[in-house]
């Protein structure tokens, strides 16, 4: 059965393999406009980045077209708008400028004085100062002078949820407290947003700290702890989701990172005291969550995976993303326990 199947991936080889033998094939054909649009709006943020670029082919070397920077940018020679939309109507205008970004890295290739495989640090992107409103949805209009090629995209925004545990008494911050237990399961709840696809919770502890010989200059710590992304069933908004962690999990956590790597550093250490958490949800919308989810490694038999794009007459991907922040005490069960956790120096405060 082993060979059988072998022979069955052999097979197109051999015969591609045949073919080119006979024949000589130009691979390049007559140059085609394909923009490629990257960008994520949120209202989270007054200042607003479009990645656009031109698919480029040539003879040679490919990587030695990447490298330069007229193979894939536009420049100047496109007009690059976003507008705002009520259904049909056109409440705003908002229009991109250039903008060069200086800390682009240059990735892991070892090709050309290391410079990736793409130009960089300095590389072009297209930018906008405005406030979004995420109850309208905006639409991509991009144009180039020169040819008069044309693309769009639409979407929407996140709108606002709620978080509904930890919950939050009269006057008073939401709580997370629980024992360290080893069968102990939390949870954390919440209310889907409008247009809210993906939800990405993460818990930021944060502690305070002191060192010898100043013990009187304290310093405020943190390492976060990310949970699995969870998916809502619809983009309506109102939907009840949760995520479950285990409380010993915390712990654990907390002697992997807490501690310093220098042993030196760490054995200085006088007293560390618990502060408070941040509960933060990092949200993608729909299109967004379909570029990630097909895009993501493939760990089937199915090596080749369908594209997806949302940009009319290109490629790429414009979408959502809202973030939001809640803090939490940190409750007194958790401050005991982290007492009688060995070696880390934690007192209740």
């Amino acid at each position: 059965m082993i060979r059988k199947i072998a022979l069955l991936f052999l097979l197109p080889a051999l015969a591609i393999t045949h073919h080119s033998c006979e024949t000589d094939f130009d691979v390049t054909a007559d140059y085609k406009e394909i923009a490629i649009v990257y960008g994520l709006l949120s209202q989270n943020d007054t200042t607003h980045y479009l990645r656009i670029t031109k698919a480029f082919l040539g003879d040679g070397n490919a990587l030695l077209y990447a490298l330069n920077p007229d193979s894939s940018s536009y420049g100047t020679l496109i007009d690059v708008k976003l507008l705002e939309m009520s259904d049909t109507i056109v409440l705003r205008e908002i229009t991109f400028d250039t903008v060069t970004i200086h800390d682009k890295e240059a990735g892991d290739a070892n090709y050309l004085d290391n410079k990736g495989d793409f130009y960089a640090p300095d590389q072009l992107m297209y930018k906008a100062n405005a406030v979004l409103d995420p109850t309208r949805n905006y639409k991509l209009v991009v144009r180039n002078r020169s040819t008069g090629y044309e693309i769009g995209s639409l979407t929407n925004l996140i709108q606002d949820f709620s978080i509904t545990k930890p919950t939050a008494p009269a006057n008073n911050l939401p709580k997370i407290d629980f024992k360290r237990e080893p069968v102990s399961n939390q949870k954390i709840e919440w209310n889907s947003a409008v247009n809210g696809r993906l939800y990405q919770p993460v818990l930021q502890f944060y502690f305070k700290e002191t060192s010898l010989p100043n013990t009187s200059d304290t310093i405020l710590r943190f390492f976060e702890w990310i949970f699995p992304a969870v998916n809502s069933k619809s983009l309506d908004g109102g939907e009840k989701m949760f995520i479950e962690f285990s409380s010993e999990e915390f712990y654990r956590l907390c002697v992997e990172e807490v501690p310093y790597q220098d042993a030196s550093v760490e054995n200085s250490v006088h007293i560390r005291i618990a502060d408070h958490f941040i509960l933060k949800f990092v949200v993608a919308g729909d299109e967004f969550s379909t570029y990630l989810d097909v895009n993501s490694p493939t760990t089937g038999l199915l090596l080749e995976k369908p594209s997806y794009t949302n940009i009319t007459n290109g490629l790429g991907v414009l979408s959502s993303r809202f973030t939001k922040k809640r803090i939490v005490r940190v409750g007194d069960n958790i401050k005991k326990d982290l007492m009688n956790t060995t070696d880390l120096h934690f007192f209740a405060n």
